[in-house]
């Protein structure tokens, strides 16, 4: 090949990266405004199934008031209170509409984008085969083009990890703010709401007010519960001062009084129980785990799980299967970018380890991590 050529072949090879470059970054601003249209709109059904639910509270204070022994005083009241209540679902509900079309009209304009960026991704393999040289000298090793249909995460480049990194990051917190806003602030106005009931129920209804005492008693402990959950998603029950092997025994044992159908096989092995092992590979550990057995318990139709844990001073080693359906080799794709297996994958990549995943109905499901670690002197 004459220079010339060579010299045209790295021309076609920077446009191509060019072209990559800018689609790359206008797929990444139309997923993200994807993944919040989706936020909005599933906030909004929450805000709409709270507001159901405080306008039954009022409907049946209404209809408890109707008897000809007691005067029809505050009727009005809270017939209006429900017209408001309604009017406000109304226009939640054109909100979500209007949401519906405008996320509709983006899922379009991805998809023509993902068609452009496959097309330019394929270019790219066509020039490395034809001059690997001249495509060398256009891309460097963290510049690959955004990757659509994979499983080995090594593959993908730092830009597109750095991505996805953030968006489970913007998710997650947006997820523990509706959390907050439906379990928390929304259970206090439900209770406020039947407090307000009580009251009236007091002097009009024993019977039922005995009732409403019970259910705004177990509200408030749906509202602790809530707390802690929240809390341990945020890892506060996380102590990063306690040896990893002790935290993970007592993750082990909490899991078996949690879930007493299913034999829990557990191996921790540690060469040195005396390790300091840094937090982050504590909390980030104790976070995989917690994927992982979720996973399980959630989908897997499984009995029994097997897990092992191997602690040394340079390296942590874990294992875990089941009995269950097992999992699909294309789960990467089939499922949310937002799952809790996307973000593992992300978490061991940014820890510089490896996993593996595989299994089927069978052999169930079997999970395999490593990573290297570092211990505080």
């Amino acid at each position: 090949m004459d220079s010339n050529n060579k010299t045209d072949l790295e021309i076609i090879c920077a446009a191509n990266k060019e072209m990559l470059d800018y689609f790359n970054s206008r797929f990444l601003e139309k997923l993200e405004d994807i993944q919040e249209l989706k936020t909005q709109s599933f906030e909004i059904d929450v805000k709409i199934e709270e507001l159901e639910k405080t306008k039954d509270i009022y409907a049946f204070k209404s209809n408890s008031r109707k008897s000809i022994f007691t005067p029809n005083t505050n009727d009005d009241s809270d017939n209006v209170r429900g017209q408001i209540i309604d009017q406000q679902i109304e226009e939640l509900r054109q909100i979500q509409e209007g949401l519906g079309t405008k996320l509709r009209s983006k899922e379009i304009k991805l998809n023509a984008l993902k068609r452009r960026l496959n097309s330019l991704n394929q270019a790219q393999d066509a020039l490395k085969r034809v001059s690997p040289e001249a495509l060398n000298s256009s891309y460097s090793e963290d510049e690959e083009g955004f990757e659509f249909i994979e499983t080995d995460t090594s593959n993908r480049s730092h830009i597109s990890h750095g991505h996805s990194i953030l968006m489970q990051d913007a998710f997650d917190k947006a997820y523990l703010t509706t959390l907050i806003d439906r379990n928390i602030k929304n259970n206090l106005l439900g209770l406020t709401n039947k407090l307000e009931l009580l009251t009236y129920l007091l002097g009009t209804d024993i019977s039922r007010a005995k009732l409403t005492l019970k259910e705004i008693i177990s509200s408030s402990k749906d509202i602790a519960a809530s707390v802690d959950d929240i809390a341990a998603r945020l890892n506060k029950s996380i102590d990063s001062g306690k040896p990893l092997w002790s935290q993970v025994d007592e993750f082990i044992m909490l899991r078996r009084e949690q879930y007493p159908e299913y034999l829990i096989e557990a191996d921790v092995d540690c060469s040195d129980y005396e390790l300091n092992v840094h937090p982050v590979f504590i909390i980030n550990t104790l976070v995989l785990l917690d994927i992982f057995f979720d996973n399980i318990f959630k989908h897997s139709n499984a009995n029994n799980i097997v897990f092992k844990l191997s602690i040394t001073p340079n390296l942590i080693e874990c294992e875990i299967s089941d009995n269950g359906i097992g999992i699909s080799d294309n789960y990467l794709n089939t499922s949310p970018w937002y799952s809790s297996l996307h973000k593992a994958h992300e978490i061991i990549y940014l820890l510089g380890g490896n996993i593996r995943i595989n299994g089927d109905i069978t052999t169930g499901t079997y999970v395999r991590f490593d990573f290297p670690i570092q211990f505080n002197s």
